[in-house]
């Protein structure tokens, strides 16, 4: 039988450290990489709808939170984390519906302010545009909206926002 040099097991350890090291190069590229694809928190949580659906959900879910905030806003991160928390905690999965606002336009949120904000809220001059936002829709329509950007908003805040319209 033949001798192998010892020389050879150090080639072949230097070799497999290498591309164990590229490997994980790879992978860590690409979780970075899915990380910043990745929507939000609120991403498999709660239902996803676009601004054109909300005509057709209203139909069948006429008593509605609906969240709406931009997916690739960093500044919210820490208040939605809390929110995502929340939402588990209360069992509030199907009261809540997510849009992105960055597929959303001026003239979409002028349409939904006309349609769907109810009197007081149209007196009060009430911005839809401003995110992120939560509404609440009761029969179809906008009786309250809570902008988190004017102010520090914390999930107490959400909770008062929440529990001031008898969402639980």
């Amino acid at each position: 039988m033949r001798e192998i040099p010892s020389k050879n097991y150090v080639i072949f350890a230097f070799v497999i450290i290498i591309s164990i090291g590229i490997v994980a190069y790879c992978m860590r590229w690409y979780q970075m990489r899915t990380a910043i694809d990745k929507p939000q928190v609120m991403d498999g949580l709660v239902s996803e709808i676009k601004s054109e659906e909300i005509a057709d959900y209203l139909l069948d879910n006429p008593n509605v939170i609906v969240y709406i905030a931009p997916s690739n806003q960093k500044s919210n991160q820490a208040l939605e984390q809390e929110l995502h928390d929340f939402i588990i905690k209360k069992e509030l999965t199907n009261e809540f519906v997510y849009i992105d606002s960055r597929k959303m336009t001026t003239e979409t949120y002028q349409q939904l302010e006309e349609q769907y904000l109810n009197d007081t809220l149209k007196n009060q001059s009430i911005d839809l545009s401003v995110t992120p936002n939560l509404w609440y829709f009761h029969e179809g329509k906008i009786l309250d909206a809570m902008n988190t950007v004017s102010r520090k908003s914390s999930i107490h805040d959400v909770e008062y926002f929440l529990e001031k319209n008898g969402v639980y």
